[in-house]
């Protein structure tokens, strides 16, 4: 299996999850905040740092797309990188595959976010600039969608696994992507110190609660569709690569759906009362970092299984 390439595409699958999260959060979890002081103050600091997580995910996203368009087409034609470019092999790929379609569309989206959030902040109300952004980056999310297993299956078996595979990108994206932005609030809410803070806290947390729940039970019902779909009786089994890996990213799953559960029910309520709330902003802040870590790992095995054939040991995809 060439690592290079599954390398990139875990890069560029976390870049993109991550930039789909960040601006869910930003959308769905931050507009509440401004209502008070302490939580206008808290906003402020907030979109500073994800304005700088979205253009960096923005960024690797894109360098992590074009390093695997052009690895794939070296991959393709049997040649190195640099003779894939220079001979046309990735622009062969861009111009006559399906993949070179979705990488195309998935680069105007980009492109049409960029120009979204550059827009002036005092448009906001008017155009819904966060809402927009945050459905431009699912749409990137979703379109990966094409690049894997799904794309190779027609008929109507084809179209249903295409649209879970889609749906499941992007809810794993508004859960995983979102992670990062709520340990940044509860760490400024922490630092604060102040009761107005910890409300916002609190009213944050519990916003991300619901969001995350959605979240987890459309990856949870897109989950079980691919998995038949790919597999069908065989998803049972543990006799290949590809179900032990299968099998390993779910066990990490529901080790971060564990921990989410725990928040919910035994930290953020903790969080309105005065005596807890410094403890449970700590707790929920290193809790939220765990999952990041779990997040992370399960991206990795992702990356490893588009590249492999199911029932077999040892195959490979795009």
């Amino acid at each position: 299996m060439d690592a290079p390439l599954v390398a990139t595409r875990a890069v560029h699958l976390a870049a993109t999850l991550l930039l789909t999260g960040g601006l869910a959060f930003q959308c769905f979890v931050t507009p509440p905040l401004s209502r008070t002081k302490a939580g206008a103050a808290l906003e402020a600091r907030l979109r500073v740092w994800l304005a700088r997580m979205n253009w960096t995910a923005l960024a690797a996203a894109l360098v992590s797309g074009a390093a695997w368009l052009v690895l794939l087409a070296a991959e393709i034609g049997e040649v190195p990188a640099a003779q894939a470019l220079s001979e046309g092999w990735s622009w062969q790929l861009l111009t006559q595959t399906t993949f070179g379609t979705v990488w195309t569309l998935r680069l105007a989206m980009i492109a049409l976010l960029v120009v979204v959030l550059l827009l002036p902040r005092a448009w906001q109300r008017t155009f819904h600039l966060d809402a927009i952004s945050a459905a431009l980056a699912a749409a990137v999310a979703a379109g990966i969608a094409w690049t894997g297993h799904a794309a190779g299956m027609d008929g109507l078996d084809g179209a249903i696994h295409l649209t879970s595979d889609a749906l499941h990108l992007v809810a794993a994206g508004v859960w995983l992507g979102a992670l990062g932005p709520l340990a940044v609030l509860l760490a400024a809410a922490s630092r604060a110190g102040d009761p107005g803070s910890a409300a916002v806290a609190y009213q944050a947390t519990q916003r991300f609660s619901v969001l995350g729940m959605i979240s987890v039970a459309a990856i949870l019902a897109t989950g079980v569709v691919n998995t038949w779909e790919i597999l069908g009786s065989a998803a049972f089994s543990l006799g290949t690569d590809y179900n032990r890996l299968l099998f390993a990213k779910i066990g990490l799953f529901f080790a971060m759906v564990a921990i989410a559960a725990f928040n919910r029910r035994f930290l953020t309520p903790q969080l309105s009362r005065a005596a807890d709330r410094g403890r449970a902003m700590r707790q929920l802040r290193w809790n939220s970092l765990t999952e990041i870590g779990l997040a992370l790992m399960i991206l990795a095995i992702v990356a490893v299984l588009g590249r492999m054939t199911p029932h077999t040991d040892m195959g490979m995809g795009m």
